[in-house]
């Protein structure tokens, strides 16, 4: 009878364990398949890039344009910008301050573009000094229900010898005076947020 009951004991205990076992890699599947899922929903957010190089015109004005290629899978609705142009010895007071607003949907490999005017007769002299253009977009997926804020840190190398220069990518060495910059302007409340 003893015998009976032992292994009976050893019986049930192996069964405890086993279903203990089972419903702890039940917990680590199910945390693992959610990890996973949210991640590629993250992944499938919209995103935007450069397109091409932005291009520059000087006429009687100083005109940019950007191009936008949405590399999401998610397309992107209520797409604004927040534009700020601004000497790169951070002491005057911006030369640009636009907004500006899409109001269609912007889908997975579409391009929106950009288009910024300054009327100036500064840019007609022979040279001008460089620039920084912060463009800070802001878009929501309609998917995730998920709204984003995209920060762009470039520098224009202003005008050489009635030449427009390019524009270039800001080095992460400027980054914090750039936002130095912004907080001290009290423009920094819609491009801290992704920095």
């Amino acid at each position: 009878m003893s015998w009976d009951i032992k292994k009976r004991d050893w019986s049930g205990t192996i069964v405890t364990i086993s279903t203990a076992i089972f419903a702890f890699v039940s917990i680590v599947s199910v945390f693992i398949s959610v990890t996973t899922w949210q991640t590629q929903r993250e992944a499938a957010r919209p995103y935007f890039t450069f397109k091409e190089s932005p291009s520059i015109h000087l006429t009687d004005e100083l005109s940019f344009e950007f191009k936008f290629n949405n590399v999401g899978t998610h397309p992107a609705t209520n797409l604004s910008s927040k534009t700020i142009v601004f000497d790169e010895n951070l002491l005057q007071e911006p030369i640009l301050v636009d907004d500006y607003t899409v109001v269609n949907d912007i889908p997975r490999d579409t391009t929106t573009s950009l288009l910024l005017s300054i009327k100036s007769t500064h840019f007609l002299q022979t040279d001008f000094k460089p620039q920084f253009l912060v463009i800070c977009l802001s878009y929501a997926d309609p998917i995730t229900r998920k709204a984003y804020i995209q920060t762009i840190y470039t520098k224009w190398a202003g005008v050489i010898s009635q030449k427009p220069q390019p524009i270039i990518h800001v080095e992460a060495s400027e980054k914090q005076k750039i936002l130095n910059y912004l907080k001290s302007h009290h423009l920094l409340e819609s491009t801290q947020k992704n920095g």
